[in-house]
């Protein structure tokens, strides 16, 4: 760029007005219309592409909370809800959740299921699940 400016400067000085105007209104066409052109376009085609995306939002925090509130909490974080499985082996009072995927904080499509453990009452394999 340095080269092509001094290279105009010197027709400029050399009494060529005219041919150093027109390689300046090359210069400018090629260096600044055209890339600020190009650009635009993948503005548009970027932004284009954002909003055919289907709306996102965050996975809230379940683990320990019932499984009323985690329905809440999820209905209100626009996702579903599913019992991927209950364990009767945690000192966990019945009822907690203990995992969820995906996990807190991740971004994902609204409507997305999560998935939670739940812990249940002690089971006992003689008499079935406790009181």
């Amino acid at each position: 760029m340095h080269f092509l400016l001094g290279f105009l400067l010197g027709y400029y000085t050399r009494n060529r007005p005219l041919l150093a105007a027109t390689l300046l209104g090359i210069a400018l066409v090629c260096f600044i219309v055209v890339p600020a052109i190009a650009l635009s376009g993948l503005a548009l085609s970027v932004r284009r592409e954002r909003l055919s995306r289907p709306p996102q939002t965050r996975v809230p925090p379940l683990v320990g909370l019932d499984y009323k509130t985690a329905e809440t909490t999820l209905h209100n974080a626009k996702l579903n809800i599913r019992v991927l499985a209950q364990r009767y082996d945690t000192p966990i009072e019945p009822g907690k959740i203990l995992f969820q995927t995906p996990q807190a904080g991740e971004s994902v499509a609204c409507g997305t299921v999560v998935g939670i453990v739940i812990s249940k009452e002690d089971y006992d394999y003689k008499k079935g699940p406790g009181p």
